[in-house]
């Protein structure tokens, strides 16, 4: 139980050796298996080992389980703070269920992103109802200068 990191890293040589030997489901399966074992203890890790078995799984043209492993290896992405990371992983999950066409769940991302609120900013400045000249002269701001650059959502 204490040696979970050696664990792990013996059942990434076993699920190399499936994959050598033309079993991509029992490789799989073992890498998926690992990546639950070591989720709480190395989230970073078992990212590696999801995108690994997603890679897999792709490989096999099973898509719909490719990205429920991709959603995994996001979420724990998300959690990490890795956003960067995670926007890619996202984004593949995202081409995939284009793929697969599960629209529904493609644009689940972007009706969330819609709902998100950006810290130091987002909040839209009200227009004056007549422009007002400045006292140097120039026009105000149009009102399309004021529009929010994060109103149409993040996607």
């Amino acid at each position: 139980m204490q040696k979970l990191p050696e664990a792990v890293q013996l059942i990434e040589k076993a699920s190399m050796m499936y994959l050598e030997n033309g079993t991509p489901d029992t490789a799989a399966m073992a890498l998926e298996r690992s990546g639950k074992l070591i989720e709480n203890v190395d989230p970073e890790k078992a990212v590696q080992l999801y995108q690994q078995t997603a890679n897999v799984f792709e490989n096999e043209e099973r898509l719909r389980q490719a990205v429920e492993l991709l959603g995994k290896a996001s979420r724990l992405l998300v959690r990490g703070r890795r956003f960067d990371e995670a926007a890619l992983s996202i984004q593949k999950e995202k081409n995939i269920y284009k793929e697969i066409e599960n629209y529904p769940t493609c644009y689940k991302y972007a009706k969330l992103g819609l709902s998100l609120v950006v810290p130091g900013g987002g909040i839209k400045k009200k227009s004056p109802a007549t422009p007002q000249a400045k006292p140097d002269g120039a026009a105000s701001t149009t009102a399309e200068e004021e529009e929010d650059e994060y109103s149409g959502g993040l996607c």
